[in-house]
């Protein structure tokens, strides 16, 4: 959301990144799930293995997948790393958002509630799950320090298959539209949720 995003053609590696990233964040390939390099040229479209290794490797950087014995496997989900992952998040987000009570304008909070808090609880859950996840990275933002933006992007990428699961239904979406509102409001009369 910061700066002006460029319009760029995507090359091919970012065509297969984004598409085996959609269908990991979405479970359609399963946690500890073996991605072979035929199985991407099978199920994706013909490419070559210079993008299909630049795309494993992206996925690799965020953890949504991890060389195995013979090739390459969807990262396994744990609890124990879902619960450190969620202790960690909750540490991150009060404390930047005691920072944001501080440092952010009414302006900056109206921005947010705006662009990142759909109107209604029926739109795609792909695109649920990117205005979700980009209103607590753009929340913490506002804190003024990128460390802590940074932090939450990427344990929301931890989170982001339990995520997927939670807005499995419009009932699941409702919920986040009105926790959403609820933290601005907590922010907005400077009270750290």
């Amino acid at each position: 959301m910061r700066g002006r995003m460029k319009t760029m053609a995507m090359t091919r590696s970012d065509q297969l990144y984004s598409d085996l990233r959609d269908d990991i964040l979405s479970l359609r390939l399963a946690p500890g799930e073996r991605v072979s390099e035929r199985m991407i040229e099978a199920r994706y479209g013909h490419a070559s293995r210079t993008p299909i290794r630049s795309a494993l490797s992206r996925l690799a950087s965020d953890r949504l997948v991890q060389q195995a014995e013979s090739g390459w496997s969807v990262t396994p989900l744990s609890m124990a790393l879902i619960l450190q992952a969620c202790e960690f998040r909750v540490g991150i987000e009060r404390d930047g958002v005691a920072l944001v009570c501080e440092r952010a304008s009414a302006t900056d909070l109206d921005r947010i509630e705006r662009d990142l808090i759909p109107q209604r609880a029926d739109i795609d859950r792909a695109e649920w799950l990117r205005t979700s996840w980009m209103f607590h990275v753009e929340l913490v933002r506002l804190a003024g320090n990128d460390l802590y933006a940074d932090a939450m992007a990427d344990v929301m990428q931890r989170l982001a298959r339990v995520r997927w699961l939670e807005i499995s239904d419009e009932a699941g979406r409702a919920r986040t539209i009105v926790e959403h509102r609820q933290i601005l409001t907590h922010v907005r009369q400077g009270d750290v949720p």
